[in-house]
């Protein structure tokens, strides 16, 4: 734990230890940010995995991942990605669970105006925005994160307005935490709909070394702010999950421009993850 001794120069709450550490925002913030954006391959391969079930198969794309493994940033890759490229994508994040308040949302989302109702009438108001889309040369992209939260009245409203009868049929794209497997495969219909799963894994030691260089060069950096056991360190407490590596790597920026070092080493970080588990132990009246 890091120690009164260990940090006879801790800044005030608004000191500028980021600027001590020649940077200009804080690289490792938890709400995503599209400024700190670092290629991974996992997200390239989902990102492939979407195109070809949206583009070749059609159908229900199902991507997977632990909390802090990144869906959110994904999801705002495949939009960005889509967008106007053939596609016009509805997205909606933490949607509602219910399926009358999930269609409204998505309605809302596609750009009519606020509406309510059953869900027969929300469905079908929603059809015919997809249907002035697909008359427009573009396919409508049902992109829902968080899809856990739905019920499966809900789930299976959604793969209604996958289903080409009606006319012309959304693609769809579900986002959520490793739970809404178990969902969809407890629903047949929707299950066997779904066209491609993927399941976004942690990084690895080499790819979450670079992906600590690459965020702190973006917010300023002018070198490698971690040295390569501190990365390593980091990457063995996180299991390579990048919000857990980003409120590691946080902490450590914080501990190390306290201590008046230029870089994070594998010290800094240890002390990091035993004042972490130092608390955690405590909350939990347990010896650590």
């Amino acid at each position: 734990m890091a120690s009164a001794d260990s940090s006879p120069s801790t800044p005030t709450p608004g000191g500028d230890y980021l600027g001590a550490l020649g940077l200009d925002s804080q690289p490792f913030g938890l709400a995503p940010d599209l400024r700190f954006l670092v290629d991974r391959h996992d997200h390239r391969e989902a990102l492939a995995r979407v195109l070809f079930g949206l583009s070749e198969i059609g159908g229900i794309v199902l991507v997977t991942g632990e909390i802090g493994s990144g869906k959110t940033i994904l999801a705002h890759t495949v939009r960005r990605f889509l967008d106007g490229e053939g596609f016009s994508v509805v997205a909606v994040a933490n949607p509602p669970r219910t399926p009358a308040a999930l269609l409204a949302a998505l309605h809302e989302a596609a750009g009519g105006p606020e509406a309510g109702g059953s869900s027969a009438r929300l469905s079908r108001l929603l059809r015919i925005r997809m249907e002035r889309t697909a008359a427009e040369g573009r396919l409508v992209v049902l992109l829902v994160d968080e899809a856990q939260r739905l019920n499966a009245a809900a789930l299976e409203e959604l793969r209604l307005l996958t289903n080409p009868d009606e006319g012309p049929g959304a693609g769809l794209v579900l986002l959520g935490q490793p739970e809404l497997t178990r969902h969809v495969d407890r629903l047949p219909q929707v299950s066997q709909r779904i066209v491609v799963r993927y399941h976004l894994g942690g990084m690895d030691r080499d790819e979450l070394e670079t992906y600590l260089d690459r965020r702190a060069r973006a917010a300023g950096a002018s070198g490698g702010l971690f040295t390569t056991r501190a990365a390593r360190a980091i990457h063995e407490e996180s299991g390579g999950v990048p919000r857990v590596a980003n409120l590691l790597a946080a902490n450590a920026l914080f501990i190390a421009a306290s201590r008046g070092q230029s870089r994070v080493d594998k010290d800094v970080v240890k002390d990091v993850i035993d004042d972490r588990r130092e608390a955690r132990s405590a909350a939990e009246g347990i010896d650590p």
